[in-house]
């Protein structure tokens, strides 16, 4: 018991003080990428959209559609919708949801796209880090083309004066914590898409600030070297 707390008393006076406040932070990010070309790049884009995921995964459901009966003039972006929204139960979950948000917790909220070809969801949390990423990936199909759409969070509990609590901070200090591999993901997808034989854009994202450093906002870099 003494060398635990000779060696959390250690951690301490390196992690700091800010380190001995429990927290729970969420982080939010998206990225949505335009590919240019018909129906016969279909198989190809969606291929190489399961094939990145799966290489940056450790769980993936997959779900591949079909086009709709009317292809839309253009995509819409992907929405965080209230799943029982039209339910009977819909008064209630809204009621938790708000009592969830209030005490702490995350939104119910769940990412939706219109009548996609392809959705695929990871959920993973990471034993004794404290930390869970989720991944919601659709691919739409439009007149001119496909519009694929990333959408993430990042759940992170830290601080706390126990011996683990110390040794996640301290492991953070030295290695980053697991949301690296959100920024990393969505660069990858991007330069695989990249590699097929049609236009591909970034046109809408919102990286944190923290992950710019693995993954440049290409959107607003573009605007800036326009200017």
């Amino acid at each position: 018991m003494k060398s635990k707390v000779l060696i959390a008393l250690a951690m301490l006076s390196i992690a700091g003080c800010s380190s001995m406040t429990p927290t729970k932070t969420t982080e939010q990010a998206y990225m949505v990428i335009d590919v240019q070309g018909d129906s016969s790049i279909r198989d190809d884009l969606l291929d190489t959209v399961i094939e990145t995921a799966q290489s940056s995964m450790d769980s993936l459901t997959v779900n591949r559609g079909i086009p709709p009966s009317n292809i839309p003039e253009t995509a819409s972006r992907f929405e965080l919708v209230d799943p029982f929204a039209n339910s009977q139960f819909s008064g209630v979950m809204s009621g938790l949801s708000a009592y969830t948000q209030a005490h702490g917790g995350a939104s119910m909220k769940v990412p939706s796209c219109k009548d996609p070809v392809l959705t695929m969801k990871s959920d993973n949390s990471v034993s004794g880090w404290s930390e869970k990423t989720t991944f919601f990936i659709c691919v739409v199909q439009y007149q001119k083309g496909y519009q694929v759409d990333v959408y993430t969070t990042f759940e992170q509990q830290s601080g706390g004066m126990s011996v683990d609590a110390l040794s996640q901070s301290l492991a953070r200090s030295v290695v980053g914590d697991t949301s690296q591999i959100i920024p990393l993901t969505m660069k990858r997808l991007k330069d695989s898409i990249a590699t097929l034989n049609a236009k591909t854009e970034v046109v809408d994202s919102f990286i944190p600030r923290k992950w710019k450093g693995l993954f440049v906002d290409e959107k607003n870099a573009v605007a800036a070297a326009r200017e």
